[in-house]
């Protein structure tokens, strides 16, 4: 069975591009243009990693990963592997996504075989 990852971000060439390379690579892809989307996913489906951008429109990704982190806890769910990715550089930000322990912290641009090489070090 394939693993399945979460993409949550509003830029549409990242959803279209790590779509391609992950299905490419046999995974099944998840997809949320926001907060409410991811949620509402988490809601229904099991997935194994999320990719999460930081900013985003409403619900940041850091607040998107720790409302997810409670509705996988509510359904006696352990927490999911989570990699950021973010296009601004913002301190702050980075000290409050890194307390929630994800796998890696990415600035965009980023290179996608290194970013694959670190999903399949989590996934196996």
């Amino acid at each position: 069975m394939a693993k399945r990852i979460l993409i949550i971000d509003d830029e549409e060439l990242i959803i279209k591009t790590l779509s391609k390379l992950l299905e490419r690579e046999k995974f099944e892809v998840l997809i949320a243009k926001d907060g409410q989307d991811a949620m509402a996913i988490v809601e229904e489906e099991n997935f194994d990693l999320i990719i999460a951008d930081i900013r985003m429109p409403g619900i940041n990704g850091i607040e998107t990963v720790k409302n997810i982190q409670n509705i996988l806890k509510s359904k006696k769910l352990e927490k999911a592997p989570v990699i950021f990715i973010t296009g601004y550089a913002d301190e702050k930000m980075e000290k409050e996504a890194k307390s929630l322990a994800p796998i890696d912290y990415i600035y965009k641009p980023f290179d996608m075989n290194d970013l694959l090489g670190k999903i399949r070090k989590v996934l196996g």
